[in-house]
């Protein structure tokens, strides 16, 4: 074969090896995963954060975690919650996307605070509007909720009324969000108190329940989890542990 030829037969492989490693190579679209984390003391955090590993007191390059209406590091108080390992889990599985993660809590809510109208709603609704352009349009991936310790010692009355008002404000979170799909993902109530026994019983059998009555909500079992003495808050190994829970139960959702 003549130089020329050979010439010709490189130009004509080159392109069509190039097309092929193309064709072998599976496209990364990157996006934002909008991540709401709610609830009362267990999900506002009374883990140390001296008790923390070194590589969970720095925020993933790929995380944005906003609380109390401005963005800040993860663990840069002296108490957490669920949100430092579930960041660092979610972050290594997408790691090509930005994971905003946006935090409200109160110490010792019922759920019936957390009604479409009460102050607890609006205030997550509020931030949520902090951590999103005004300008843009981002749907929520999923609502992370940690709430029913505070019900569950109350009256059988008041327990009685979990699962009802749980499934309105799924609900209406939906809707007021414009994010009819996002997954629902909860902690169980996990308390040993005698004096409260059919309470806790209650709201923990209509937890279990909402799995089948309400649509991509998906329960984590909080079981076997690291408690401080009172018996309700979980240490510094509960807390990653839950949040590790959380950060698997998303992942499988998403995937």
């Amino acid at each position: 074969m003549t130089k020329q030829g050979i010439g010709n037969m490189r130009f004509f492989w080159i392109p069509l090896l190039a097309l092929l490693l193309l064709a072998q190579t599976p496209v990364v679209w990157a996006k934002d995963r909008l991540i709401l984390l709610a609830g009362q003391s267990n999900m506002m955090g009374r883990g140390k954060v001296s008790e923390l590993p070194a590589t969970y007191k720095t925020t993933p390059a790929n995380v944005k975690y906003f609380y109390q209406g401005r963005e800040h590091p993860l663990a840069k108080f002296a108490w957490f919650g669920p949100e430092v390992s579930f960041a660092h889990d979610v972050a290594r599985a997408f790691p090509h996307d930005t994971i905003i993660m946006v935090k409200q809590a109160a110490t010792g809510s019922l759920i019936q605070q957390w009604q479409p109208g009460q102050a607890l709603y609006k205030g997550l609704l509020r931030q949520v509007g902090f951590a999103t352009p005004k300008d843009t349009t981002l749907q929520a991936d999923a609502i992370l909720w940690m709430q029913g310790e505070s019900d569950a010692q109350e009256s059988i009355g008041v327990a009685k009324q979990y699962g009802q008002r749980f499934a309105n404000l799924v609900t209406h979170l939906r809707q007021d969000l414009d994010s009819p799909n996002s997954a629902f993902i909860y902690g169980q109530v996990n308390l040993d108190h005698p004096e409260h026994a059919e309470a806790i019983a209650s709201v923990r059998n209509q937890q279990q329940a909402a799995q089948r009555s309400v649509s991509r909500a998906v329960m984590v079992s909080t079981d076997g989890l690291g408690k401080q003495d009172d018996g309700i808050h979980y240490n510094a190994q509960g807390q990653m542990e839950l949040g590790k829970r959380f950060a698997k139960a998303y992942i499988q959702q998403m995937k």
